[in-house]
């Protein structure tokens, strides 16, 4: 059985593969973002969706890249997380 490093290592020898993955990359930064910051915040995804008037299970999509949040829905992420939202664009 092959593992996961050998597989992937395969992968990103398409060309194609790589474009795709890369093209994903802002959206996982922003998972990781909210993650960060409901980390920081000591918060649970419970206690965090509960702050924001939301479910555990949309924030667990969100955390996953599964389901990207509108400005609005950062805006309250920024402020039940006692953060503030900055949105910048930057030369590619």
């Amino acid at each position: 059985m092959r593992t996961v490093r050998e597989v992937s290592k395969k992968w990103f020898k398409s060309k194609k593969f790589r474009e795709a993955y890369d093209a994903l990359e802002p959206e996982y930064a922003l998972a990781g973002a909210l993650i960060e910051a409901r980390m920081k915040a000591k918060l649970s995804q419970k206690e965090l969706a509960h702050k924001m008037k939301t479910t555990q299970p949309m924030i667990a999509r969100m955390e996953s890249g599964r389901q990207p949040p509108s400005t609005a829905t950062l805006l309250k992420i920024a402020k039940a997380t006692g953060t503030r939202l900055q949105i910048r664009f930057v030369e590619a």
